[in-house]
């Protein structure tokens, strides 16, 4: 397997930033020319020259050095001067300390593996900038204990450093195209303190705690990162600087099971291009400890995927952010106990193919947007959902469910949608608009719940909308449409499909929810004033005469009217199963 991904990493698409370092200032790569594999053609940075470099050797228990700037004791090996040191052989019990205060250290692993049984067996403890560069062809490993002594001058017990099997309190580079184990067996895996930058490399990590740190940020470009954990995969925790704390992910293979959260990046996170399997807090079936975070992608301020492949199976919120959720692309497949896709701002779906199979809402945001895509949910609550956050989540009380308020709204203007809802099918606690694309919907058969719930103004002036669930509190369109709708409703629940007929018998919709529904509500262009349809839903054909615009405002039996009030007193319907396709 390990061959197989990193095959896979050498082929993706090659689309670097110019100097890696500066997407830790908080700038966004370009976006990759899509998810397809082309040869890899370099990375950011260079292999060293070894020529006349010194070389470090360790065997069992010992260390010997040749060349000038390392210093050996017993399988201690003290790096003190800048150069490239090549660090090979197998040790028992041995580390390698780079104090080189304000120098730049690069170390060659050429089939190393290092144990140290009560410290970090490779300790960045004073460098400008220490690069770890894994030959080509080589397998690296790296092993700490279950607990640190912090007996030498260069560790702090009170500090606790250093805390990780890789540790660096400078800058820290992991690059070339060798392979590199990481058993984190006393606390983490991987620490960078200040930037982190992983290079065409290839790792597998295994930690107690936190699988890869990069304080101040982390830059993942054409690797492969395979990571087991028990907190954080891979996340960058800088809080006191805006700028930073964040995380750049460009065609990369990640595939990452942690017991916390997969991604978390406590400013911005930008992924582009690779694939991203993530599994977190045990998975979608798994129950979320209070106080606990477990989501797949999480981001502080803003959070954008532009291409790739993603499999989030998560026991929290598969994709969160703080502030804004952006997809331009990508391809998604996502099983969550909580939310699918959650943005306490904005979020923006562009682009792609969204598979939401469980979920308890698919969707939410303060706004909620969709321009294009393809979008399947299933949700054991809304399916989409537009709110301000003031409200508290049904799932064990947790913060981060919403409330009524102001400012919210969902606009639809493309891509083709398909709900299948236990509570809402889409709910806004401001607006609503349609104005393209294609949304069905397969609501909740409870009667607290509606197809369509908006507490605001719901207006349609294009698209393809056929919406089915409880008759109880119903609602169309407003007064303010400029597109044809009709809402029927039927005085029991049946299961079927739901088609729309012109004068002539053409069909102008046809659609089958998952479930049985007592109303139903549809829109589509040729729908027009004046004209004479039959909608054929529940087992019983109906026609209907538009003497205006809209027809039906929510109730049994559809007449002419206006957009019928939603006031939903709670209580949800069961999730049923996947809805029909159009």
């Amino acid at each position: 397997m390990k061959h197989s991904i990193r095959m896979l990493a050498g082929m993706l698409c090659a689309v670097f930033l110019a100097g890696s370092l500066s997407a830790c200032g908080g700038t966004t790569p370009a976006e990759s020319a899509g998810t397809g594999t082309q040869e890899l053609t370099g990375t950011g940075t260079a292999a060293p020259e070894t020529a006349g470099a010194a070389v470090i050797t360790f065997s069992g228990t010992s260390a010997a050095a040749e060349g000038a700037g390392a210093e050996v004791t017993g399988g201690t090996v003290t790096v003190t001067a800048g150069g490239t040191y090549v660090v090979t052989g197998t040790a028992a019990e041995g580390r390698v300390i780079v104090n080189a205060p304000g120098e730049e250290v690069v170390l060659v692993l050429q089939n190393a593996d290092i144990t140290c049984a009560d410290g970090s067996p490779l300790y960045g403890y004073k460098a400008a900038r220490l690069t770890v560069y894994l030959a080509e062809g080589s397998e690296n490993t790296l092993t700490d204990g279950g607990s640190y002594s912090f007996s030498d001058s260069c560790s702090s017990a009170a500090e606790e450093e250093p805390n990780a099997c890789l540790y660096a309190k400078s800058d820290l580079v992991i690059a070339g195209s060798g392979a590199l184990t990481v058993r984190g067996n006393y606390n983490n895996g991987i620490t960078g303190k200040d930037t982190l930058t992983i290079e065409a490399a290839d790792l597998t990590v295994t930690a107690r705690n936190h699988g890869i740190t990069g304080k101040d940020c982390c830059t993942v470009q054409n690797a492969a990162l395979r990571v087991e954990c028990g907190g954080d995969a891979l996340r960058a925790t800088n809080t006191d600087d805006s700028t930073l704390g964040n995380i750049v992910i460009t065609d990369s293979v990640l595939d990452l099971t942690a017991g916390e959260d997969g991604i978390q990046a406590e400013t911005a996170l930008t992924v582009t291009g690779g694939s991203c399997t993530v599994q977190s807090g045990g998975g979608s079936g798994a129950r979320l400890a209070d106080g606990a975070s477990a989501k797949g992608l999480k981001a502080g301020t803003s959070l954008v995927l532009a291409g790739g492949n993603y499999n989030l199976d998560c026991c929290d919120d598969a994709i969160h952010s703080d502030g804004s959720v952006r997809i331009d692309k990508g391809d998604y497949v996502i099983s969550t106990g909580d939310d699918g896709i959650h943005a306490e701002e904005a979020l923006t779906v562009a682009d792609g193919t969204i598979d939401l199979r469980r979920s308890s809402e698919g969707l939410e945001g303060l706004t909620v947007e969709i321009t294009g895509g393809s979008i399947s949910i299933v949700a054991s609550d809304d399916g989409i959902n537009a709110a301000d956050g003031s409200g508290q989540s049904g799932m064990g009380g947790r913060p981060g469910a919403f409330g009524a308020s102001s400012g919210c709204a969902i606009r639809i203007s493309g891509g083709v949608i398909t709900v299948d809802a236990g509570g809402d099918g889409i709910d806004s606690n401001g607006d609503i608009t349609v104005s393209g694309g294609e949304l069905y919907i397969s609501g909740s058969t409870g009667s607290g719940d509606s197809a369509i719930d908006c507490d605001g103004s719901a207006v349609i002036t294009g698209g393809t909308v056929v919406a089915a669930g409880s008759g109880g509190m119903a609602q169309n369109f407003g007064a303010d449409s400029t597109q044809g709708c009709i809402l029927l409703s039927y005085p029991s629940a049946a299961s079927g499909p739901i088609t729309l007929q012109d004068e002539a018998g053409r069909t102008l919709v046809s659609y089958t929810p998952g479930k049985g529904y007592n109303c139903v509500v549809i829109s589509c262009p040729a729908i027009t004033q004046g004209s004479t349809y039959t909608v054929t839903a529940c087992g019983q054909s109906t026609s209907v005469t538009m003497s205006s615009l809209i027809y039906g405002s929510g109730g049994m039996g559809g007449v002419p009217g206006g957009r019928g009030d939603m006031n939903i007193p709670g209580g949800k319907g069961d999730m049923g199963g996947p809805a029909g396709r159009p």
